[in-house]
């Protein structure tokens, strides 16, 4: 209720003295920048959203339709280096698969070449239009990965997206895919490889091998 606001209006007041101490050269540069305020005015209307989004949702939709250099720095200051907006913490809402439940065996090769995204369980991230990830595997344990996607907006047209991800495999979960260490947003990204179908030369041959 009331407190929950009034705490939420206490932390956005928090971040804009640090803001302010620590990042001004940044933010005079993104107040000249339309596309920096008009990502301001949309972050300030994120503070304390009720909702199935929440607060964090409304951020993460602000990111995804206000992107320029200007963004890019004024993040990198208030967000990585001054930490001026503290990393929300795991509230345990979507819980990493046990140990049990990933495959025993994984070769990250196995997921080069081109995926579409064509399904997923959070809205945020799952359900873009044209989502298309381009995987390579630079070296045993490693996938590289460069991530577009589309942005719809309320005039019915869109915004292309790119981004440009790196994980590691865990040596004890070969299930387990990992992205973290990021220094800009401080983010981590974990992917699971829960099950896996035979590749589609293996499955030809297979089959080949049958019919003989």
């Amino acid at each position: 209720g009331g407190g929950g606001g009034a705490a939420g209006a206490a932390d956005f007041g928090g971040v804009g003295a640090c803001v302010l101490s620590q990042c001004q050269t940044q933010l005079a540069k993104c107040l000249a920048d339309e596309k920096c305020v008009e990502n301001l005015a949309c972050l300030a209307s994120c503070d304390a959203r009720p909702g199935p989004e929440g607060e964090a949702g409304c951020q993460v939709r602000c990111g995804d339709l206000y992107a320029d250099p200007a963004v890019a720095t004024f993040n990198a200051c208030a967000v990585t280096a001054s930490k001026c907006v503290p990393q929300k913490a795991d509230d345990g809402a979507f819980p990493a698969p046990r140990r049990g439940a990933t495959v025993k065996r994984f070769d990250p090769a196995a997921m080069e070449g081109r995926w579409f995204i064509s399904a997923g369980y959070n809205e945020l991230f799952d359900t873009f239009d044209c989502q298309e990830h381009l995987f390579s595997s630079p070296g045993p344990g490693q996938l590289y990965g460069r991530l577009k996607w589309r942005v719809g907006r309320a005039n019915g047209r869109f915004i292309e997206r790119s981004d440009v991800q790196t994980f590691k495999q865990d040596p004890e979960m070969p299930g387990h895919l990992v992205n973290d260490g990021n220094e800009f947003l401080h983010y981590q990204d974990d992917w699971y490889v829960v099950a896996q179908g035979a590749a589609p030369a293996a499955a030809a041959e297979a089959a080949a091998q049958a019919a003989a």
